[in-house]
């Protein structure tokens, strides 16, 4: 298989995938979207890695070499692509904790731990002791 019908075959999977992933985004979670690169990338590099490791090529032919550097390009665009998106659900997630910690605080306050902790004694116990 010649590098040319490699690539394109790479990208033909690399975008039926990331149709896919669109497509499960809108329609079953809204929070695969960002994954969409990550998968599409990774579908990619499986690929590579399988034509490198069970495709033979022709003797002295460059195809291998291209395919070493294709595959080591996809592994470093996949990985940033993957740090992005755990850096997007970090931040959002903290800003999330960040609004819920704040909520607490503000419903935990002085006035409300007394009333919570505050020992109410019967009325019926009351009046036993006061007649």
């Amino acid at each position: 298989m010649s590098f040319k019908f490699g690539i394109l075959i790479c990208l033909i999977i690399m975008f039926f995938i990331a149709c896919i992933t669109f497509y499960l985004g809108k329609k079953v979670a809204h929070s695969l979207m960002k994954y969409i690169p990550v998968f599409s990338f990774a579908s990619g590099l499986i690929f590579y890695y399988i034509k490198l490791h069970f495709i033979s090529y022709k003797p002295n032919s460059f195809d291998s070499i291209y395919d070493m550097i294709a595959f080591i390009i996809l592994i470093i665009v996949g990985s940033i692509a993957l740090l992005e998106t755990v850096i997007i659900d970090i931040v959002k997630n903290s800003e999330l904790f960040g609004k819920s910690y704040t909520a607490l605080r503000k419903a935990i306050t002085l006035e409300n731990i007394k009333k919570i902790f505050k020992f109410k004694m019967p009325s019926g116990f009351l009046r036993k002791i006061r007649s």
